[in-house]
């Protein structure tokens, strides 16, 4: 976790209505790109990376396959892993370390 809050995400705790379950969630916005983890324990997390306009923040557990730029399903610090290793998105330059809205 500390990995990922070091990296300019946000943390926080979010209820999926449909599982009826809580999940910690980590999300950073960058440029127009939104790269989210959300993690229901050790052994079960969600990372995606999507436009910004692509998904609704009120509902970060849904979103449309076809928008997704990237996804992935496992382990939290396997996924969280898979999605800091990324190359920026197209015209792009790396994302700061730090500091993002």
């Amino acid at each position: 976790m500390k990995m990922l809050r070091r990296k300019g995400f946000r943390q926080s705790v979010i209820r999926d209505e449909l599982a009826s379950t809580d999940a910690v969630m980590f999300n950073r916005v960058w440029r127009g790109v939104r790269e989210t983890v959300l993690a229901y324990s050790e052994s079960e997390a969600l990372a995606y990376r999507v436009r910004a306009e692509d998904v609704d923040a009120a509902d970060p557990f849904t979103v449309d396959p076809d928008r997704r730029m990237w996804h992935r399903g496992g382990e939290f610090l396997e996924v969280a892993r898979q999605l800091l290793a990324l190359p920026p998105p197209p015209g792009h330059s790396a994302f700061p370390a730090t500091g993002m809205a």
